[in-house]
């Protein structure tokens, strides 16, 4: 009986020291923020680095610029060449190069509106209990955030209290899931 007691205790005494072990670590607010990622917006499709590879592989995976670029290089091969190299090569680089320049000022413009959702400031509460005008990419995991009538949600959230009597507010998820209606949450407390 007593052999049955202390391994008793002893699974008691491992799971109230796992217990504040968890505790400690979910008020930890240094390690939350350190396993959390940034509230960073990001619709780029390249980097600076990678922006013609990628570009010319999506080019090359369509079978007609892959079958003028293989027409082209055939014109190099003395006994396959048929007329100037000039009216084989400038087609495909003209419309590579317009390709190019599309897609680098359609990426341009991601980026901006990315810069400008990153930027949009919001109302954080401080461990003092006084709002801090934060913007969206300082947002961190267990921030409390004061969102306005009007305002895009910055991040997920959970609804704490709104300034309806009932506690119900109206969101649109269109940035979600791309539905423009308008859906109903309801406060936690």
């Amino acid at each position: 009986m007593d052999g049955r007691m202390s391994v008793y205790s002893t699974l008691m005494l491992k799971t109230r020291d796992a217990e504040a072990k968890r505790a400690r670590r979910a008020a930890d607010p240094g390690l939350l923020a350190a396993l959390s990622v940034q509230n960073v917006v990001r619709n780029q499709k390249y980097s600076p680095a990678t922006f013609v590879f990628q570009v010319l592989y999506e080019q090359f995976r369509f079978f007609f610029n892959f079958y003028f670029l293989a027409v082209a290089l055939s014109q190099f091969i003395p006994a396959l060449q048929v007329g100037f190299l000039f009216t084989y090569i400038a087609p495909l680089v003209f419309v590579l190069g317009v390709t190019l320049l599309k897609e680098g000022f359609d990426d341009y413009k991601r980026y901006v509106r990315d810069r400008e959702a990153n930027s949009q400031r919001y109302y954080r509460l401080d461990a003092a209990g006084d709002t801090v005008s934060v913007p969206s990419s300082d947002l961190r995991v267990g921030d409390v955030v004061c969102v306005s009538a009007g305002e895009r949600v910055p991040a997920d959230m959970v609804l704490l209290r709104t300034s309806d009597p009932n506690g119900s507010v109206f969101v649109r998820t269109d940035q979600l899931d791309g539905e423009t209606d308008w859906k109903l949450r309801r406060a936690v407390a």
